[in-house]
């Protein structure tokens, strides 16, 4: 079974990544909940404090470490991959790294500069790295030598002058603390040197007791508010210290949240995999995507690869449309300063951010459970916001079932009136070809409606004007299976492939239900995978009574190398089938079922429909 291979291999992969003892069988299924933590947790988002993490909706990460005065090499070789993770790719010596720390010197470090940054880019708290996994403290620990105050030339404890900063700024401040793992401390979790004579499992405790309770309350007294404690890599930690940090927070910070990778199934709100932007609204109540303006977390000099303004805007909105909260990492370099490009990109789309505020900041999710292929929509109430990225080349958009009349549209950033009609469930707005010319990044319209939206079809619109992707994630299933692999690539950063995979039998089908504004002719491709002994299968793709029959062939594998040794990976195909026919608008039902199946079948990642002129 392909998915189910790639899952084992994947969650393998996890525990080498983690240097963990042998997995059983389950907890290999749950590599990924030992990586970030459950995604379902086991209480109500109800703390008081989710009110403003809900509302903000963008905050600032920060990788910071002596992984950072490296940048990514070890005595003159370049370790290509997560830069925080150099200790373990290059296996330094729990000694060796310890002693390097008589180079880190940030004196470049300006806490004024970077929170009047963060406050540029249109965030309201920043989340900085106090301990990461290599287990050096960036603050001034009573309990451990090894932290920035006593290993290093610089003689200042910069998590106060950021604290300082941030308060006089008004920015929240949190805190990420690995409280697991700890690679220099011999009773820590994943300890890379030898482990004390004698040592058993149950030694843990005395790493907990002695490093991380007293650390976490250090950060949580002499610090002033902080907003969040942002934990991370849970492991095999039993429950019950994930319980014990949970009292330990409420009883010094009542109003400090906690994120799920707290592990146990405890935290106040769900964090997302690593740089995962959802398709579909998730089923939780309050949820976070944390994600890197370039690749890597902590900062690398061979990383290049910075996101552009629009491109941050972009993610901001479609997380912020889901009903979620984004979180934006930069890595300072090792002296305390900032990549030039990570500043310019946060600037930018700062000034676009704070100029749309008003869609942003408190708004609620689209009415709709996923995105349009011209962009995402924000809610307010009776005021929709429609986030134009793709300017449409005939200058108009189609939107159904709103379930209420559009009584204003304007152009959010000047209120400049947007002409439409509204003929029955279908709104059509009229952009023109000129509006979205004299803006560098995103256009939003405002709609004023006499009512709260209220959809009465979520299906997925088809409008007539512009391509539409089906992806996996919003089908049904029915005889085959949702599966997410997921793999690190060049320098660490997380992708994944969502298909559909496993079919049972020939009576197998997904489907999808998709909302045809205009009836007519359709040009579909398809996007899947297919491992050699499913080569040769024969489909069928309908609506109706319509219907196209394909064949598919064995797609090879990716030959994209990831920074470390992990599973293969299949490469998707992208096919064009021909022209489909649906002849009534209105809600349809789009299938993909075999017509003669061979192995499980191929792993189908998405459907496009065209218009066809």
């Amino acid at each position: 079974m392909k998915d189910t291979f790639y899952l084992r291999l994947s969650a393998l992969l996890m525990a080498l990544l983690l240097n963990a003892s042998t997995l059983s069988a389950v907890e290999k299924e749950q590599g990924m909940d030992e990586m970030w933590g459950e995604e379902k947790l086991s209480i109500q988002a109800t703390h008081p404090s989710l009110k403003w993490f809900t509302e903000d909706k963008y905050a600032m990460f920060i990788h910071w470490g002596l992984y950072s005065q490296m940048a990514g090499v070890w005595n003159g070789k370049t370790y290509y991959g997560i830069g925080e993770w150099i200790m373990h790719m290059a296996e330094i010596p729990v000694q060796e790294y310890k002693d390097y720390a008589k180079n880190f010197n940030p004196d470049q470090f300006d806490a004024v500069g970077l929170v009047k940054l963060a406050k540029a880019a249109g965030m309201k708290t920043i989340v900085i790295t106090a301990k990461h996994h290599e287990g050096f403290a960036m603050f001034d620990s009573q309990v451990s030598d090894f932290t920035i105050t006593k290993a290093t030339p610089y003689d200042r404890d910069l998590m106060k002058e950021l604290a300082d900063a941030c308060q006089a700024e008004g920015m929240r401040l949190g805190f990420y603390y690995s409280q697991n793992q700890d690679w220099t401390e011999p009773y820590g979790g994943n300890y890379k040197g030898e482990r004390p004579k004698g040592y058993t499992p149950d030694d843990f405790n005395i790493y907990f007791e002695q490093k991380v309770m007293p650390q976490v309350a250090e950060l949580l007294t002499n610090y002033g508010p902080i907003a969040l404690i942002w934990f991370d890599t849970p492991g095999n930690m039993p429950k019950e210290y994930s319980a014990r940090l949970v009292d330990l927070v409420q009883g010094l910070q009542p109003d400090c949240l906690i994120n799920s990778r707290i592990g146990g199934g405890y935290g106040d709100y769900v964090s997302l995999g690593d740089m995962q932007i959802p398709i579909v609204r998730p089923k939780v109540d309050a949820w976070e995507t944390v994600d890197t303006t370039n690749d890597s977390w902590s900062y690398a000099w061979y990383d290049q690869n910075w996101k552009s303004p629009k491109a941050i805007c972009e993610r901001l909105v479609r997380v912020v449309a889901r009903g979620g909260s984004y979180m934006l990492n930069v890595g300072p370099k090792g002296d305390g300063s900032l990549p030039e490009q990570a500043v310019e990109s946060l600037t930018k789309s700062g000034e676009w951010i704070r100029a749309h505020g008003e869609a942003i900041y408190g708004a609620d999710a689209s009415p709709f459970d996923q995105g349009f292929s011209w962009g995402d929509i924000t809610t307010k109430g009776q005021e929709l916001y429609l986030h134009v990225f793709e300017w449409p080349q005939a200058g108009v958009l189609r939107i159904a079932d709103l379930g209420a009349k559009v009584v204003q549209a304007s152009l959010l950033r000047d209120a400049s009136a947007v002409d439409f009609t509204q003929d029955g469930s279908i709104l059509e707005l009229n952009l023109g070809s000129k509006v979205g010319r004299d803006l560098p990044l995103i256009s939003v319209v405002k709609l004023i409606l006499d009512q709260p939206a209220q959809v009465t079809n979520p299906a997925t619109q088809i409008d007539g004007l512009t391509p539409v992707t089906l992806l996996a994630e919003m089908a049904t299933t029915e005889g085959c299976k949702h599966s997410d692999y997921r793999w690190m690539e060049k320098f660490g950063e997380w992708k994944h492939d969502y298909f559909i995979g496993r079919w049972g039998s020939e009576d197998a089908v997904a489907t999808w239900d998709i909302n045809v504004l205009e009836a007519g002719d359709y040009l579909v491709s398809i996007e899947y995978s297919s491992e050699n002994d499913a080569a040769g299968s024969e489909w069928v793709l309908s609506c109706g009574d319509e219907s196209i029959t394909f064949v598919t062939f064995e797609s090879g594998f990716d030959s994209t190398k990831s920074f470390q040794p992990g599973p293969p990976r299949y490469r998707n195909l992208s096919v064009t089938l021909g022209v489909l026919n649906i002849p009534n608008a209105g809600l349809n039902q789009l299938q993909v079922t075999p017509r003669l199946l061979k192995g499980e079948g191929i792993g189908l990642k998405g459907i496009r429909i065209e218009p066809y002129r």
